[in-house]
């Protein structure tokens, strides 16, 4: 891409226009204070610098261009205005007076650190993505994802300044996972605010700008000004020592929540230490749940015991009718205990040959154990997959718990219970490149079979009920024992290792790049996300209008610990088709079955040629 066609607004091709008809940026327009960096200043070779997107006390963010990846970023320059300024040549940021020196190589370090948080998250979708951080003129630069939309604050200025309580409550429950995430490992934000919070095109909201290198002053130096938002920091922020946790990121949303639905910033926290004047929602005349309400006056307390104390129970006090939803990486380790397990089923079987034997009239108090075994796999089977959960597992835990109660559905999909956590729990150790022991997923299929006919069978052949029994119980105490094994064996969740941006290289970036169809020559960045390709836009991202394409056709995705993209056939009617590139092109395309990893080179296509897409990076 050649720079000088870029627009320094949008960082689209301008064709030769002085006006940009993307973005209506004037060609050659300064920046607008000198301690701005001019828009088409380089940064190391391969970032371009446009137009600032926004400046606060510590750093000025700009939108970007990276030459290497061939996409556009935002580009946040640390640059603490109240102890920085620019030397004459325009871009080193350089200390005001000799004793800022200290102050602003402390805050820099800081920054750093607020790099490796972003680092961490890379992908999730509550998070600003991460792509590089490196220092250069004086100073260092975090380079992000660049998203469309709007941040809250503008958000809630078109719509008259509030929002209803339901549609507060979507967009800020997104911003309660992301700090979830972040809680876990022990960071805080410290700056969350309706400006911090951005909401994609989509409606997806996402958490910018970690208050890192802020809190840093506020911690080192005495004489540096307390910048902090009125009306959303609680009181232990306007102390130079005061003790900061999860209940400090608690406030500053619940006041983002109260902003959104009241239209008002709440009473600054230290004035609320004398006097509290917090009028409850209710009685501005919001109509939102009593429960609701009750959570987010309790979030909103001035003194940090007394409020929420995770982001998860706060989400979960403030939700009406919310049932409290565990996390995957509160979930592991599960510590299935297989022998209590086997021990159950085996009496189960017992009774129910026993019984079986007897006859055909049971009474309530024979049949009650089965019953109590059957509730217990059902949580089992729950748990299990539960254990496996990234976004990607092919059976959700509730879908596993229907095929629990309806057995025809074994039949239907391709996936049933037993068989389909084994081949969803080989995916995840393939996704993760674990070294753990893959499930006999044959063992599982036969136990799947047994069950299916015991379930159908049984009942109206009662001479070879005895052998089903058999058969369907030894299996079955086999699969269960296995999946209890592979399931402590995970451990506990442990959060992605963390890239150094200074020393190690950033990860590779990949995409789809249109061969042919309707996308051709176009390229779409893949990352955790997944991408659902088909025809139906109800249940598709990427929309391709031809009726050979399924509703739902391919879904594609990559994990942050992996060097391709994943494919996966979401039982398309015409199938999917991949083809290596290191491959005889002369044997054709090979039909996909499940799923499969491409590298960058190999290409996969719809229905036949439809759509071909080639993995690039």
């Amino acid at each position: 891409m050649n720079p000088d066609t870029l627009c320094m607004g949008c960082m689209y091709n301008r064709e030769g226009a002085e006006v940009c008809t993307h973005c209506h940026y004037s060609y050659g327009t300064p920046a607008d204070t000198p301690l701005v960096l001019h828009p088409c200043t380089r940064l190391t070779s391969n970032y371009l610098v446009g137009r600032k997107l926004g400046q606060g006390g510590f750093g000025i963010t700009y939108i970007g261009y990276d030459f290497a990846a061939k996409r556009r970023v935002a580009i946040k320059e640390y640059f603490p205005r109240e102890i920085s300024t620019r030397a004459e040549d325009r871009h080193t940021v350089s200390p005001i007076s000799r004793e800022s020196k200290n102050d602003l190589d402390y805050g820099l370090g800081k920054f750093e650190e607020e790099a490796h948080a972003l680092a961490q998250f890379k992908d999730h979708p509550g998070i600003v993505s991460f792509f590089d951080f490196f220092k250069a003129n004086g100073t260092g630069y975090i380079v992000m994802a660049y998203v469309e939309g709007d941040t809250l604050r503008k958000h809630l200025q078109d719509r008259g300044e509030q929002i209803s309580f339901d549609a507060a409550l979507r967009v800020l429950s997104q911003v309660m996972n992301a700090l979830e995430e972040i809680h876990r490992v022990h960071i805080l934000h410290r700056d969350i605010s309706p400006e911090n919070i951005y909401i994609e095109r989509n409606g997806n909201a996402i958490l910018l700008d970690f208050g890192a290198a802020k809190q840093a002053f506020g911690e080192q130096s005495q004489s540096f000004s307390l910048v902090l938002k009125p009306g959303y920091a609680p009181e232990e922020q306007y102390r130079r020592k005061g003790r900061q946790g999860p209940y400090t990121d608690i406030y500053a949303l619940g006041a983002t929540f109260y902003r959104s639905i009241t239209g008002k910033i709440p009473t600054e926290s230290i004035d609320r230490l004398h006097h509290d004047d917090l009028e409850p929602p209710t009685k501005l005349g919001i109509s939102m749940p009593a429960r609701s309400e009750a959570a987010l006056l309790k979030a909103l307390a001035v003194r940090a015991e007394n409020r929420h104390q995770s982001a998860l129970e706060f989400r979960n006090a403030i939700t009406p009718g919310s049932p409290g939803r565990k996390t995957a990486s509160q979930i592991r380790p599960v510590v299935l205990h297989k022998q209590g397990l086997i021990a159950g089923l085996i009496a189960s079987f017992a009774i129910l040959f026993g019984l079986n034997l007897a006859g055909d009239s049971y009474a309530l108090w024979e049949t009650f154990p089965l019953l109590v075994v059957f509730v217990l796999m059902l949580l089992l089977f729950q748990r299990m997959w539960k254990s496996i959960q990234d976004g990607h597992a092919r059976t959700a835990p509730d879908k596993a718990l229907a095929f629990c109660f309806l057995p025809l559905f074994n039949l239907y999909w391709a996936f049933p219970v037993m068989w389909g956590f084994a081949v969803d729990y080989n995916r995840y150790i393939d996704r993760h490149s674990l070294k753990h022991n893959k499930l006999p997923e044959g063992t599982f299929l036969a136990a799947t079979i047994a069950y299916v006919a015991t379930c159908f069978i049984a009942p109206f052949s009662r001479p070879f009920f005895g052998a089903l029994i058999l058969v369907n119980g030894g299996l079955l105490c086999i699969a269960v024992a296995k999946a209890c094994d592979a399931v402590n064996a995970l451990g506990p969740a442990s959060p992605a290792k963390m890239r150094n941006p200074i020393t190690d290289p950033p990860a590779r970036t990949l995409f789809l790049y249109g061969v042919a169809g309707q996308y051709q020559e176009q390229q779409l960045e893949v990352n955790q996300q997944p991408i659902t390709i088909g025809r139906n836009a109800t249940r598709s991202n990427l929309v391709i209008t031809s009726d050979e394409i399924s509703g739902a056709h391919v879904k594609v995705w990559r994990d942050p610990s992996s060097v391709g993209v994943w494919v996966e056939d979401l039982n398309s009617m015409n199938g999917t088709f991949y083809r290596k590139a290191a491959s005889d092109r002369s044997a054709g395309w090979t039909r996909l079955s499940g799923t499969i990893q491409l590298a960058p080179g190999d290409s996969f296509q719809l229905s036949g040629g439809k759509a071909v897409f080639e993995v690039r990076g």
